[in-house]
């Protein structure tokens, strides 16, 4: 994917979404063809993007269309999605392959977005299957590769009932035994259950505040004005006690290796097995995780749209 950037777009991360090399002319004509027809037909078009490992994935109508850009009203999760990861893939009965896009404009308040740059998403293969959530705190993960003396730690990328991500120091990484396929077992305590959130009130900003709080700098990797720990915080539990963490132990086996050579580290996908026990404590992250990544949507839409109409 081209690394230029035009004045009028969001500078954009480079994303698995998009195939490598330029956007093609042909592509972009074809593209907003079909979404005229699309539009025509008034058939339903889905935007698809991804925030701390968890699908976002709303319906989206088409407002207008320009030489190079459409303009479609969407969901407020979806908005504020859009803004943290300034690109999209757009899914639909009639697109037969995915259409990447990167965000050229965004306005909150009238929940509408404007895409440019479009190509076919020739990698991308779809929602996935399970769903999968990132930690918000670091979670090491002991890992021992079948046979070996001893275990080595990484951390944990993203966990779903069938699965996780690792990340491992390349320091740790040997070629000759990381191997797919290879048999592997694992330890890790997930942080399931901590005391209940407070009641705060309505909320207050003023503008300089949110231009500040809500940069995209600040933004990224942040709680969106949870405090320490709530988002993690069930109801029922006292405050001021904490219920245990979820002690988990697994087998399973190394699917896939990426290295990351710009974070000196390597990434293993690994497919494990879980016991009904440690499925049900996994279930039970992924829940609380899921309601703390709402919480912080609903927070973050409430504040670019203050700054939209600012």
């Amino acid at each position: 994917m081209s690394h230029n950037r035009r004045k009028k777009a969001w500078p954009s991360p480079v994303s698995d979404l998009l195939s490598p090399g330029v956007i093609r002319v042909d592509d972009t004509t074809e593209i907003l063809t079909l979404l005229r027809l699309i539009a025509r037909n008034e058939t339903v078009l889905r935007l698809e993007n991804y925030y701390k490992g968890l699908p976002v994935s709303y319906e989206a109508t088409i407002l207008a269309l320009g030489s190079d850009y459409a303009e479609l009203r969407c969901n407020r999760y979806q908005i504020a999605c859009l803004y943290l990861n300034r690109e999209t893939c757009l899914v639909g009965d009639e697109i037969a392959v995915p259409i990447a896009a990167q965000v050229a404009f965004l306005r909150p308040s009238s929940l509408s977005v404007v895409l440019h740059r479009f190509q076919y998403a020739r990698n991308k293969i779809g929602l996935r299957n399970q769903i999968r959530v990132q930690p918000e705190e670091p979670v090491v993960v002991h890992l021992r590769l079948k046979n070996a003396l001893s275990a080595v730690q990484g951390l944990l990328a993203d966990i779903s009932t069938e699965g996780l991500g690792l990340y491992l120091d390349r320091s740790l990484f040997l070629p000759r035994l990381y191997q797919p396929g290879v048999e592997v077992s694992l330890t890790l305590k997930l942080p399931i259950s901590v005391t209940p959130a407070r009641q705060t009130g309505n909320l207050t900003i003023t503008t300089g505040d949110l231009t500040t709080r809500f940069s995209r700098e600040q933004i990224r990797g942040l709680n969106l004005g949870l405090e320490p720990g709530e988002a993690q915080r069930k109801p029922g539990v006292p405050a001021g006690q904490e219920m245990p963490s979820g002690q988990i132990t697994a087998r399973g086996i190394l699917i896939n290796l990426r290295p990351e050579l710009h974070s000196q580290r390597y990434r293993l996908g690994i497919r494990f097995f879980p016991d009904e026990r440690t499925r049900q404590t996994i279930a039970q992250f992924i829940s609380l995780r899921q309601s703390a990544i709402i919480r912080e949507f609903k927070t973050l839409y409430e504040a670019i749209s203050q700054l939209d109409q600012a």
